[in-house]
């Protein structure tokens, strides 16, 4: 009798086991969520930059919500924006904890973090927005010049591809950027000249990130060039800076700001006083403008020519007078040059 009863006391621990085994089964029947799939695809909008279309691949996870750490309106083509994604699970699955990038994977995009809290998960992940460019709106001749060809700037565009021809044939290719590019180098011949324009990525490194425009044909109206007429000045310790209407800061090149023309070295900073460009000297004034005309610096006269650079040898400055500027670019004075006599204001008299 007592080895019976142990026997039914055994079975009866054993049932209750089975009992416990079986009250665990729906849970684990719901499981866990151990791999995550997402894709981010791009969206084109011509002359704007879209939001991606953002899916979630693996079954049974939908997505809840999705914000960006940036407004889109800040967003520029190939500059990093975190977009932070809700997601939840079907049938009362439950996360993990965290998901790395084997087992988060995200395509069009780069996994930043993924972290689970029962039936709910946040994602973040770095995009790169693209952009279709679109093209410039409107270009010309300028007013100034008409060998120089002017445009509109396009939204986002870095750089435009030029094909200039003459008489219906192509004559050249060229790069440009800012919103103008004088041409006369190339309209040697006499004919009728007209040019297409396309926006495009000025680095190869941005292509994938600006799809180049198509071509606008040229139009016979003239133009004023401007310039950059919406950015905006910046002071540092060691000089100013300029962000220009796209927010990135000009670097290494000539640059026409409302009219006015400034040269900016490779770290951005404005350059004053003399500057001496692929070879050739300029003098800028104190806010960086570049300066033309006569000009005295240190007690000595120089001549600047209409396009800033320094004029050395015979020079006629205004109608029948002429003048000599030594190969350092100052003035002649109370000399005589090549037989003809300089009087004390440097103005040849005979």
């Amino acid at each position: 009798m007592v080895k019976g009863f142990r026997i039914k006391g055994l079975a009866s621990v054993m049932l209750a086991g089975v009992f416990c085994f079986c009250a665990a089964v729906p849970a684990l029947a719901a499981g866990t969520v151990r791999s995550l799939n997402l894709r981010f695809e791009d969206q084109y909008e011509l002359g704007t930059i879209v939001e991606p279309e953002i899916t979630c691949v693996s079954a049974g996870i939908t997505i809840d919500s999705v914000t960006w750490e940036k407004d889109t309106d800040l967003w520029k083509p190939g500059k990093k924006v975190t977009a932070v994604i809700e997601v939840s699970s079907d049938g009362g699955r439950e996360f993990l904890s965290s998901y790395g990038a084997e087992s988060c994977k995200i395509s069009g995009a780069r996994l930043t973090s993924a972290k689970g809290d029962g039936d709910t998960a946040i994602i973040k992940a770095s995009y790169y927005p693209v952009v279709q460019l679109d093209s410039p709106e409107e270009a010309g001749w300028s007013a100034e010049n008409p060998q120089k060809a002017v445009w509109k700037k396009a939204d986002y565009a870095t750089a435009y591809g030029i094909r200039l021809y003459r008489d219906g044939y192509l004559v050249r290719n060229i790069t440009a950027t800012g919103t103008s590019r004088d041409l006369s180098e190339y309209m040697t011949k006499e004919g009728s000249y007209y040019y297409e324009i396309r926006s495009m990525a000025k680095d190869d490194s941005d292509e994938k990130y600006m799809k180049t425009s198509e071509y606008l044909t040229s139009s016979g109206r003239l133009m004023d060039d401007m310039g950059d007429t919406e950015g905006r000045w910046r002071t540092y310790t060691d000089g100013r800076k300029y962000e220009d209407e796209d927010g990135e800061i000009v670097k290494g090149q000539w640059y026409k700001i409302m009219n006015q023309w400034y040269y900016f070295d490779e770290n951005g900073i404005a350059a004053t006083g003399w500057k001496q460009v692929d070879g050739t000297w300029y003098r800028m004034d104190p806010d960086g403008v570049m300066l033309t005309g006569w000009q005295k610096a240190d007690g000595v006269w120089y001549y600047l020519n209409p396009d800033g650079s320094m004029a050395v040898g015979w020079i006629m400055a205004s109608p029948g007078q002429w003048y000599y500027l030594n190969s350092d670019g100052s003035m002649a004075a109370n000399t005589v040059i090549d037989g003809c006599r300089l009087d004390g204001s440097g103005l040849w008299v005979e």
